[in-house]
């Protein structure tokens, strides 16, 4: 098939959203599929992840960033690519108030709707010399959504809408009635016209169908195994004696808390001290700090900034446990985070600090790939388990049987 692929998030710049779709348009183009993608140049994150399509496949556009004022408070683009929108300080909760009221105005429906003119502009100007089957649109952001529709209604070709996450219906969603129902209004005027779609989770494709009523497929987030086979193991896995516990990722606070992990560190006092390392690699970090200094276990935690995609793949496969940090809200129970199956590829156990009834933690019970809890004492029982398997030399890496349909290259066989 010939397929248009419109993503504003794809590599070299480095989210997970972007790793989700440069994996898809990799494994599309080796099963034979003539891929093209529409992205954008020049965005506020680090650069740092593998093209793995031929060169001539991507078209980065141009964009107007309509979020330069703020980011420019904020210290400027290269701050924010290493540290995302970050607020310090004795305002924050005041500045972070007014940072959403500017959103809730200019970011229509997302921060990257700069992007729609010229994004339509590169897809018209590349169907005069090619012209696909068929047409794969990511979301977020959702402006990828409506540049789809743009071209699917002007040259009558079919598409299909991906949800990483919902739209009006995303447990993130901040904006007022007002505003949800007109974003709700513009949501289902395009969908009506999309073939299919697709999403993470049971639960998420359930409320698509619900809505909907078009064909929902669930295509997961998936770990590609080539990645972890050329990760070098790195030395300090062997050399220390501590237990390593690696998180890599960013923070939301309020959304996703350490602090059972924290509270259980502080109640295991000397055993922690002498051997567990806690190490955070990522944006919005400065919470943790804050958190580590109130439960007084600031020695065991190390913040490290945002580090390149194949580093923090070295990261965690160097690690011993896995830090996973679930959201203890009833709405996140069909959210997988990607974050998840980069952990599983690792093949190092689990962490999650959460509740039991989601898909994420569902998955990880069963495939037996670490623990689920959110009391400290039943995380400390396993930090101490999993300290006395290390001092023992007993292997608790994740066998390789239990995860092979949840690579890359498999989930993208059942989409394609």
């Amino acid at each position: 098939m010939r397929i248009l692929i419109i993503s504003y998030y794809f590599p070299p710049y480095n989210t997970i959203g972007a790793v989700r779709v440069g994996k898809m348009a990799k494994y599309l183009h080796t099963m034979g599929h003539e891929i093209m993608v529409v992205s954008a140049k020049d965005q506020p994150l680090q650069p740092t992840l593998e093209v793995e399509i031929p060169s001539e496949k991507v078209i980065y556009t141009d964009w107007i960033n309509i979020n330069a004022i703020p980011m420019l408070f904020l210290g400027g683009r290269d701050k924010v690519a290493a540290k995302g929108f970050s607020i310090d300080g004795s305002n924050r909760n005041l500045l972070r108030c007014l940072g959403n009221v500017y959103k809730m105005f200019l970011n229509f429906p997302d921060g990257q709707i700069g992007w729609y003119p010229y994004g339509v502009r590169a897809a018209r100007q590349l169907l005069k010399t090619w012209r696909p089957d068929i047409i794969y649109a990511s979301a977020m952001p959702y402006t990828s959504l409506l540049i789809a529709y743009k071209i699917s209604q002007e040259y009558h070709l079919p598409w299909v809408a991906e949800f990483r996450d919902l739209w009006t219906d995303n447990y993130y969603y901040i904006y007022p009635g007002m505003r949800k129902r007109i974003e709700q209004k513009l949501e289902r005027k395009i969908l009506k016209t999309a073939k299919g779609a697709v999403t993470v989770s049971k639960p998420l494709a359930e409320i698509l169908r619900r809505k909907y009523d078009i064909p929902v497929k669930v295509i997961l987030n998936g770990f590609d195994p080539e990645d972890f086979d050329n990760c070098p193991l790195s030395a300090s896995h062997n050399d220390d004696k501590r237990l390593k516990i690696v998180y890599t990722g960013s923070i939301y606070e309020g959304k996703r808390d350490p602090t059972p992990l924290f509270v259980a560190l502080k109640s295991m006092g000397i055993n922690a001290v002498e051997n567990i390392n806690v190490e955070f690699y990522g944006r919005y970090l400065g919470v943790v700090a804050d958190l580590a200094k109130k439960y007084c276990v600031e020695n065991l935690v190390n913040l490290y900034p945002s580090i390149p995609y194949r580093e923090a793949l070295a990261k965690q496969k160097s690690a011993d446990v896995l830090l996973l940090l679930l959201w203890n809200d009833f709405k996140e129970k069909g959210v997988y985070t990607g974050k998840m199956f980069e952990y599983l590829g690792a093949r190092r156990p689990i962490l999650a600090i959460g509740p039991e009834d989601n898909v994420a933690a569902n998955l990880i019970i069963e495939r037996s790939a670490g623990v689920v809890a959110t009391d400290p004492k039943n995380i400390a029982d396993a930090l101490n388990k999993w300290c006395l398997m290390k001092k023992e030399g007993i292997d608790f890496s994740i066998k390789h049987s239990m995860l092979d349909d949840l690579t890359r290259r498999y989930q993208t066989a059942i989409l394609s």
